[in-house]
């Protein structure tokens, strides 16, 4: 077997765990967590550069390599998780901004 082949079935094999820990509750729970405090649907704050820009845009990417793996084991469940974060975030802050 060759390295791309091993590297294939590992990924698969991957998909496959992380697939049976989002079916369940703990799972749900850890992604959920995930996706909320690796700001997975944020963008880098307007006016950073430099190396505070490439800081942010690191930590981002790494909530983007995070979802992209959920969306690819359970694309369905993965969004549904990340839309309720979402829900969460905005609610929070009309509860912030309210007059």
């Amino acid at each position: 077997m060759d390295e791309l082949q091993r590297e294939a079935l590992e990924h698969r094999d991957m998909l496959m765990d992380v697939r049976g820990v989002l079916q369940t509750s703990h799972g749900q729970s850890l992604f959920r967590y995930l996706f909320r405090h690796f700001e997975v649907a944020g963008l880098p704050e307007l006016g950073l550069e430099g190396a505070i820009l490439h800081d942010r845009l690191g930590f981002l990417r790494a909530g983007q390599s995070i979802f992209k793996l959920a969306s690819e084991a359970n694309p369905v469940l993965a969004g549904q998780l990340l839309a309720e974060v979402e829900k969460e975030n905005y609610e929070k802050l009309y509860r912030e901004n309210k007059p």
